[in-house]
């Protein structure tokens, strides 16, 4: 994995956390225990920083920045699909979905169970409260999130914590 010291600050990753060896970290970046981030998934954190709850899943692909002096401060028990991006500062609780592709930009607040929509564009400065379902350019509410959907995130999440560990195990290179 690439992993890059900037300016002194150098990424952190909890224990039983798995990063792909085609990620990026830079700076300071702070990942919680038991989580999966995947390849190509580029954390830039040279003039701000991330922190990444432990249980998280940030998969192949995905982009997440914070402007200077700021954090993207990402909950626990999240799944951020497939090249999504994420800009902070920026809070995220725990139990949320960003779908496939979504954008989430500065400034914004995102309440515990919401799912944003793949393709979504969350925009600046927006505060969702909890357990809303966002979806659309810009997102709009679509409507509340049920038990049922929380529960579905929450078996995606445990899916990653389950990859992780395999992928501590077993991962291995294969030059042809």
């Amino acid at each position: 994995m690439a992993i890059y010291e900037f300016e002194g600050k150098v990424p952190q990753i909890g224990v039983n956390s798995f990063v792909h060896p085609d990620a990026v970290l830079i700076g300071a970046v702070e990942i919680g225990a038991n989580c999966y981030i995947g390849a190509n998934a580029v954390l830039r954190a040279d003039t701000g920083k991330i922190k990444i709850g432990s249980g998280t899943n940030v998969q192949d692909g995905v982009v997440i920045h914070a402007d200077p002096e700021t954090t993207a401060l990402i909950g626990e028990n999240n799944l951020i699909g497939h090249k999504a991006m994420l800009h902070g500062p920026l809070v995220m609780g725990e139990d949320i979905m960003i779908g496939i592709g979504a954008i989430v930009l500065m400034n914004c607040e995102i309440g515990d169970g919401c799912v944003i929509a793949a393709g979504s564009v969350i925009k600046n400065n927006s505060k969702i409260p909890a357990r809303r379902m966002m979806a659309g350019i810009p997102a709009q509410e679509v409507r509340q999130v049920s038990d049922q959907v929380v529960t579905f995130t929450q078996i995606g999440v445990k899916i990653y914590q389950e990859l992780a560990e395999r992928s501590l195990r077993g991962l291995k290179r294969v030059d042809l």
